[in-house]
């Protein structure tokens, strides 16, 4: 038995998707918090929580993951060993980029303050392999220029039922979740090679929020709906206003902000 001295330790992570069933652990499934947990059991030679800033569904990419959990400090003195040593461990589609000691009040999830999102879309004629599973490829040409002006009503607190599938209640649970968010911003960049890249930082963001919007501004943008209609979607408050969820595989949590951006 060690001291029973801990402390809070913060990941800097990165992982593929399209190797796990979402960030929440799930008995039965490989998923990001399951394979972090059974890594750091197995270091620190006892059971491991972890708490992450974004649950990312199965499919979804991240780059920027925060995670948080508590650790014996016997066991990981040396920050740069334990990411080596997780590293070491880990598949090519899991990645610890840092690791940091952190105050014992902070919390990966409530302590963040914005969350920002990337989402890729390849539009060109052909497919790109090299770019298949991270990104949409959308072969009609996307008028931008229509899709980022579609962006504009998405800026500043919300209601986001329209573009939220609601979480079920859990036991004792009552009334409907809170969909409200605060967007602080959105808007489309276009890169090279036909790859247009969406982007959105908000306070939180409910369960395929970015995937909902993304859908109704590519259908913008092809001219099947008009720019018009996000704010029409924001006042429903109605999820069926809703028609084309973008794909899981083209979005990636980029960054989590801990102070003002």
């Amino acid at each position: 038995m060690g001291s029973g001295v801990r402390r809070r330790v913060r990941l800097l992570v990165a992982y593929d998707g399209s190797a796990f069933h979402g960030f929440a652990r799930n008995p039965g499934v490989v998923t990001v918090a399951g394979a972090l947990e059974e890594r750091l059991s197995s270091i620190c030679r006892e059971p491991i929580t972890v708490t992450g800033a974004g649950r990312t569904d199965k499919g979804v990419h991240a780059w920027g993951q925060v995670v948080s959990f508590d650790a014996p400090v016997e066991r990981i003195q040396d920050l740069e060993r334990l990411r080596r040593s997780l590293n070491s461990i880990a598949s090519e589609t899991l990645a610890v980029r840092a690791v940091d000691w952190a105050p014992d009040d902070f919390d990966a999830r409530f302590s963040a303050r914005w969350r920002r999102y990337r989402y890729t879309v390849l539009n060109t004629e052909e497919p790109n392999p090299f770019l298949a599973t991270t990104s949409w490829h959308v072969h009609e040409r996307l008028d931008v220029a229509a899709a980022r002006a579609a962006c504009v009503p998405l800026v500043g607190l919300h209601d986001f039922t329209s573009f939220c599938r609601r979480p079920p209640l859990g036991p004792g649970s009552s009334g409907i979740p809170p969909m409200t968010r605060r967007v602080l911003d959105a808007d489309w960049s276009e890169l090279d090679d036909g790859v247009l890249q969406f982007e959105i930082t908000a306070s939180a963001f409910c369960h395929q929020m970015v995937r909902s919007i993304v859908g109704i501004l590519v259908d913008v943008g092809l001219g099947r709906r008009k720019a018009i209609e996000v704010a029409q979607a924001l006042a429903a408050r109605d999820r069926s206003m809703i028609s084309n969820v973008a794909p899981a595989h083209g979005l990636c949590l980029w960054e989590v902000g801990y102070s003002a951006p």
